[in-house]
């Protein structure tokens, strides 16, 4: 039975649903009837900005006013802002413009606020300080920039070098169809670049051709000649090369150039396993803190089971990368290839107290339990309340209660900045006491607190899970570990890619599994969406021999990339792990993996799972049909 407060608070979230209908006409007596019962209602500040965005006129000037004080730096701000200064730029009021300017991301926005400034002698200088920005970007701007640009050129502002750095910004991954104008800017005696910049976009492999490099802007040739070799080392390694050689006859490369060049090559070699990665890895690995390059190493040569090389390398790391969970482990596995199991013993002992995969794998090579090392996070009840009582914490309640996530997210973020560590973390606590366990776990990381695990990895949407895994035969802490992974039990989850959901259904993975066409809504449903992706671990299982590593690589990068992964003859699944050419799938199974193991446990299982993983062989004999 709910409470009166409870019932009060049911009553006035349909109460507001009304109202928010109504809010478009906000002298309505209907909207003034059900205001004036939401008094007391977090979300009664979204009825005054939609009755305000109703009425943007001067003579809610002052109402406008008040508003953007009583809620700035909230997301109420942003929208009503956004719409008063585009309804002043558009009745050419400058100085109220100026007035109620605040910098939102905005292009056409910003570049007003630059040309309103530039027209008043007191803010014009500062309006020049504003310019570069707006012109340092690889794409063309807003119109409203046009005068700015032009001011800013008249006052001797532009110089050649920036012209050049805008071209460079568009030639390389920006639009490349500015660099003609881009082009034009330049003295007649440097047009010529832009014309090798578009080559190289287009074609790499037209840098081969050094006469076309007439060494009469050597920097700048040199930038271009990197940038087209960087790319072409990926589709013709023999001819990048020799291009690299020539050119360097022709030009004078600095050191941090050579290495820039190295780099590039080496990632590129060791990515293909190409016969020449170990002389580009070795020249670029110079010990100082290039990670990528450190790991690239290092993958290259467990690759090719070098132990001794694996130790040196190691051995050459860079300061705050020889001592880390991955350096470890695998100068714990040399010292077994190289027959000093003692120290193999000591390495190994000391990272198995560690939550995370390499400590893991070093439980499973001493047949040891895990160690979770959880450290519930202890806050007071009086610290909840302060942060629940917080206006912006009300109306992300509110919101979530309202199932719109979005608009509690923003909320919830846009508080985060103005709050204390300690609050941070008791907002993460109360987060995850409302079950919005996404915003727990993202704030228990970004603040540092790793060790209160019952949080970071709750047993979510269990009743759903455990079903639809005990339905298709899956392991319910893989299905956990792969919701965790995924959306950390965010429910309307929308990826870049189109994954949507729990577990980041792709549309087309549910349509394949349904034989029917499957809405966005299904998907965006916690119960449906894990009942396609059990479904979905089940048939990669069924791909993969039931070997949960292959299918969990199979669930980020396709079941038929990771069969090209396979080798024909055994290696240890540690090193096949490592190696994975793919460094988001290879991130993605070490953390799936560790995630699972901590999910065994938190269901009551004390099984092991890295005991088998660490003497597992992987090959292709696994998945043949």
């Amino acid at each position: 039975m709910l409470s009166l407060a409870q019932d009060k608070l049911e009553k006035q979230r349909q109460q507001f649903l009304e109202a928010e209908k109504w809010s478009y006409y906000p002298n309505s007596q209907t909207f003034i009837e059900l205001t004036g019962q939401l008094h007391d209602y977090p979300l009664l500040p979204y009825l005054e900005q939609n009755a305000l965005l109703s009425g943007i006129k001067l003579s809610n000037e002052e109402a406008i006013a008040r508003f953007l004080q009583d809620y700035d730096k909230t997301p109420l701000d942003s929208e009503l802002r956004q719409k008063w200064l585009n309804y002043l730029a558009k009745r050419q009021d400058q100085t109220r413009f100026l007035k109620y300017y605040r910098d939102m991301g905005d292009d056409h926005l910003r570049c007003l606020n630059a040309a309103y400034r530039l027209q008043q002698s007191e803010f014009r200088e500062q309006a020049f300080k504003l310019v570069p920005e707006l012109w340092l970007v690889g794409k063309s701007q807003d119109k409203a920039c046009d005068p700015v640009f032009r001011q800013w050129t008249e006052a001797g502002h532009r110089t050649n070098e920036m012209i050049w750095q805008r071209l460079a910004l568009a030639a390389d991954g920006g639009d490349h169809t500015l660099v003609p104008y881009l082009q034009s800017l330049l003295p007649k005696s440097q047009q010529y670049l832009g014309d090798l910049w578009l080559q190289a976009r287009r074609n790499p492999a037209s840098v081969s051709r050094l006469t076309n490099f007439p060494v009469k802007q050597p920097e700048r040739e040199k930038q271009i000649l990197i940038y087209a070799l960087k790319r072409l080392v990926w589709r013709d390694q023999a001819l990048a090369v020799k291009t690299w050689q020539k050119a360097a006859d022709k030009f004078q490369f600095r050191f941090d150039e050579e290495l820039d060049m190295a780099r590039g090559f080496a990632i590129a070699m060791a990515v293909e396993n190409h016969p020449q990665a170990e002389f580009w890895l070795e020249k670029a690995n110079q010990g100082d803190g290039n990670e990528d390059i450190f790991r690239w190493h290092l993958t290259h040569v467990l690759r090719h089971k070098d132990w001794q090389h694996v130790a040196d390398v190691i051995g050459n790391a860079p300061k705050d990368l020889e001592s880390d969970y991955s350096s470890r482990y695998w100068l714990a596995r040399s010292y077994e290839h190289l027959n000093d199991p003692v120290a193999a013993q000591k390495q190994f002992d000391t990272l198995s107290s560690v939550r995370h995969y390499y400590g893991f794998m070093a439980s499973g090579k001493l047949a040891r339990t895990p160690s979770l090392a959880d450290s519930p996070l202890q806050v007071s009840e009086t610290e909840l309340q302060a942060i629940a009582d917080l206006p912006a914490a009300r109306r992300a309640q509110e919101f979530l209660a309202l199932k719109r996530y979005t608009s509690a997210r923003r909320e919830w973020l846009q508080m985060q900045p103005h709050l204390t560590h300690s609050q941070g973390l008791a907002a993460a606590v109360l987060a995850d006491n409302w079950g919005w366990h996404d915003q727990a776990i993202f704030a228990f990381s970004r603040l540092g607190y790793l060790d209160d695990v019952k949080r970071r990895f709750p047993l979510a949407f269990d009743a759903q899970l455990l079903q639809s895994a005990s339905k298709h035969h899956v392991d319910p802490a893989w299905a956990f570990a792969i919701a965790r992974r995924e959306s950390s039990f965010m429910v309307d989850a929308n990826s870049g890619a189109g994954a949507k959901g729990l577990m980041q259904l792709m549309p087309g993975t549910a349509r394949y599994l349904a034989k029917k066409q499957v809405s966005n809504q299904v998907l965006f449903d916690p119960q449906q969406n894990v009942e396609f992706g059990t479904q979905y671990l089940r048939y990669l299982m069924d791909k993969m021999q039931d070997n949960p590593v292959l299918a969990t690589a199979a669930y980020n990068a396709g079941w038929r990339r990771v069969q090209q992964w396979l080798p024909k003859e055994g290696v240890p699944l540690d090193i096949w792990v490592e190696t994975i050419p793919y460094k988001e799938t290879r991130n993605y199974v070490k953390a799936v993996m560790a995630y699972k193991q901590i999910y065994k446990q938190r269901l009551g299982q004390e099984q092991n799972l890295f005991k088998d993983l660490a003497n597992m062989q992987i090959s292709s004999a696994m998945t043949a049909m």
